[in-house]
Protein backbone atom coordinates (compact mmCIF):
# COMPACT_ATOMS: atom_id res chain seq x y z
CA UNK A 1 0.00 0.00 0.00
CA UNK A 2 1.21 3.39 -0.96
CA UNK A 3 1.99 5.56 2.54
CA UNK A 4 1.02 8.47 0.74
CA UNK A 5 -1.58 10.81 1.80
CA UNK A 6 -4.41 11.83 -0.56
CA UNK A 7 -4.45 15.18 -1.65
CA UNK A 8 -7.78 17.07 -0.50
CA UNK A 9 -9.70 18.28 -3.54
CA UNK A 10 -12.65 20.60 -4.30
CA UNK A 11 -14.73 19.61 -7.09
CA UNK A 12 -17.41 22.12 -8.79
CA UNK A 13 -20.74 21.65 -10.01
CA UNK A 14 -21.86 24.86 -11.45
CA UNK A 15 -25.10 25.78 -12.99
CA UNK A 16 -26.90 28.02 -14.39
CA UNK A 17 -30.17 29.59 -15.10
CA UNK A 18 -31.00 27.09 -17.40
CA UNK A 19 -30.35 24.29 -14.81
CA UNK A 20 -27.29 22.73 -17.20
CA UNK A 21 -23.86 22.39 -15.16
CA UNK A 22 -20.73 23.75 -16.49
CA UNK A 23 -17.98 21.20 -18.39
CA UNK A 24 -14.65 21.87 -19.42
CA UNK A 25 -12.58 20.06 -22.07
CA UNK A 26 -8.71 20.24 -20.63
CA UNK A 27 -6.29 21.78 -22.28
CA UNK A 28 -4.24 19.89 -24.62
CA UNK A 29 -6.43 16.74 -23.99
CA UNK A 30 -9.16 17.16 -26.97
CA UNK A 31 -12.25 14.69 -25.75
CA UNK A 32 -11.33 14.89 -21.89
CA UNK A 33 -14.24 16.70 -20.39
CA UNK A 34 -14.66 17.23 -16.71
CA UNK A 35 -16.14 19.33 -14.10
CA UNK A 36 -13.67 22.34 -12.51
CA UNK A 37 -11.89 21.12 -9.48
CA UNK A 38 -8.56 21.79 -7.61
CA UNK A 39 -6.64 21.11 -4.95
CA UNK A 40 -7.18 22.65 -1.22
CA UNK A 41 -5.14 25.11 0.78
CA UNK A 42 -5.34 24.12 4.42
CA UNK A 43 -4.97 27.53 5.35
CA UNK A 44 -8.21 29.29 4.22
CA UNK A 45 -11.82 27.14 5.05
CA UNK A 46 -13.23 25.02 2.42
CA UNK A 47 -15.83 27.80 0.58
CA UNK A 48 -12.39 29.87 -0.23
CA UNK A 49 -11.10 27.11 -1.88
CA UNK A 50 -14.20 26.79 -3.83
CA UNK A 51 -14.33 30.53 -4.88
CA UNK A 52 -10.38 30.27 -5.37
CA UNK A 53 -10.37 27.60 -7.95
CA UNK A 54 -13.32 28.54 -9.59
CA UNK A 55 -11.64 32.07 -10.34
CA UNK A 56 -8.64 30.38 -11.08
CA UNK A 57 -10.09 28.17 -13.88
CA UNK A 58 -12.60 29.95 -15.06
CA UNK A 59 -11.79 33.50 -14.24
CA UNK A 60 -15.22 34.41 -12.93
CA UNK A 61 -15.31 36.76 -9.70
CA UNK A 62 -16.99 35.97 -6.12
CA UNK A 63 -20.43 38.16 -7.54
CA UNK A 64 -20.99 36.02 -10.61
CA UNK A 65 -20.91 32.91 -8.25
CA UNK A 66 -22.36 31.63 -5.14
CA UNK A 67 -22.33 28.75 -3.36
CA UNK A 68 -25.20 26.53 -2.33
CA UNK A 69 -24.15 24.10 -0.55
CA UNK A 70 -21.43 21.71 -0.20
CA UNK A 71 -23.00 18.44 -1.34
CA UNK A 72 -22.65 14.99 1.12
CA UNK A 73 -21.06 13.21 -1.86
CA UNK A 74 -17.27 12.42 -1.84
CA UNK A 75 -14.77 10.84 -4.12
CA UNK A 76 -11.37 9.08 -3.43
CA UNK A 77 -9.22 8.09 -6.11
CA UNK A 78 -5.73 7.25 -6.68
CA UNK A 79 -3.31 8.76 -9.88
CA UNK A 80 -2.72 6.13 -12.76
CA UNK A 81 0.14 8.30 -13.30
CA UNK A 82 0.88 11.02 -10.15
CA UNK A 83 1.12 14.82 -11.87
CA UNK A 84 4.44 16.48 -11.22
CA UNK A 85 3.17 18.45 -8.29
CA UNK A 86 2.30 15.00 -6.66
CA UNK A 87 5.21 12.79 -7.11
CA UNK A 88 6.51 11.89 -3.87
CA UNK A 89 4.04 14.11 -1.83
CA UNK A 90 0.08 12.43 -2.63
CA UNK A 91 -0.75 8.99 -4.09
CA UNK A 92 -4.07 10.26 -5.13
CA UNK A 93 -6.59 12.62 -4.59
CA UNK A 94 -9.92 13.04 -1.90
CA UNK A 95 -12.76 15.02 -3.59
CA UNK A 96 -15.88 16.91 -2.02
CA UNK A 97 -18.18 18.43 -4.40
CA UNK A 98 -20.09 21.72 -4.47
CA UNK A 99 -22.99 23.06 -5.67
CA UNK A 100 -22.59 26.34 -7.28
CA UNK A 101 -24.73 28.97 -8.88
CA UNK A 102 -24.08 30.98 -11.57
CA UNK A 103 -24.97 34.63 -11.70
CA UNK A 104 -23.53 36.03 -14.61
CA UNK A 105 -23.54 35.85 -18.20
CA UNK A 106 -21.42 33.51 -20.50
CA UNK A 107 -19.45 36.11 -21.65
CA UNK A 108 -17.65 36.38 -18.06
CA UNK A 109 -16.07 32.99 -18.28
CA UNK A 110 -12.54 33.57 -19.52
CA UNK A 111 -10.53 29.91 -19.79
CA UNK A 112 -7.54 31.88 -20.38
CA UNK A 113 -6.51 32.63 -17.10
CA UNK A 114 -2.79 32.43 -15.80
CA UNK A 115 -2.93 28.92 -15.10
CA UNK A 116 -5.17 27.70 -18.02
CA UNK A 117 -6.67 24.46 -17.67
CA UNK A 118 -9.20 24.11 -20.41
CA UNK A 119 -9.61 24.74 -23.89
CA UNK A 120 -13.22 24.81 -24.43
CA UNK A 121 -16.20 24.63 -22.22
CA UNK A 122 -20.40 23.75 -22.56
CA UNK A 123 -23.70 23.73 -20.68
CA UNK A 124 -24.90 19.86 -20.01
CA UNK A 125 -27.80 18.54 -18.48
CA UNK A 126 -26.97 15.66 -16.16
CA UNK A 127 -27.52 13.07 -19.03
CA UNK A 128 -25.39 15.34 -21.14
CA UNK A 129 -22.50 14.93 -18.25
CA UNK A 130 -22.88 11.51 -18.13
CA UNK A 131 -22.76 11.63 -21.79
CA UNK A 132 -19.55 13.80 -21.96
CA UNK A 133 -17.36 13.29 -19.26
CA UNK A 134 -14.38 11.26 -19.11
CA UNK A 135 -15.07 8.12 -18.14
CA UNK A 136 -12.74 7.16 -15.77
CA UNK A 137 -14.45 10.58 -13.85
CA UNK A 138 -17.85 9.45 -14.41
CA UNK A 139 -18.05 7.06 -11.14
CA UNK A 140 -16.81 9.67 -9.06
CA UNK A 141 -19.77 12.06 -10.55
CA UNK A 142 -22.75 9.79 -10.47
CA UNK A 143 -23.47 10.87 -6.48
CA UNK A 144 -23.39 14.15 -7.15
CA UNK A 145 -25.05 14.58 -10.31
CA UNK A 146 -28.07 12.30 -8.37
CA UNK A 147 -27.98 15.16 -5.49
CA UNK A 148 -27.81 17.97 -8.22
CA UNK A 149 -31.29 15.87 -9.22
CA UNK A 150 -32.64 15.94 -6.64
CA UNK A 151 -32.19 19.96 -5.87
CA UNK A 152 -33.82 20.30 -9.26
CA UNK A 153 -36.63 18.29 -8.46
CA UNK A 154 -36.97 20.11 -4.95
CA UNK A 155 -37.76 23.37 -7.71
CA UNK A 156 -34.08 24.88 -7.07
Amino acid sequence: MNPLPLRPNVCMLIFNADHKLWLGERLGEPGIWQFPQGGVQSSVPLEENVYREIEEELGLKRPSVEIVRKLQATHEYEFQRPPDYAKDKWRGQKQTFWLVRFLGSDAEIDLNTHEAEFMNWKWCTPAEIRQFAEPKRLGGYEKPLQEFEAFLALGA
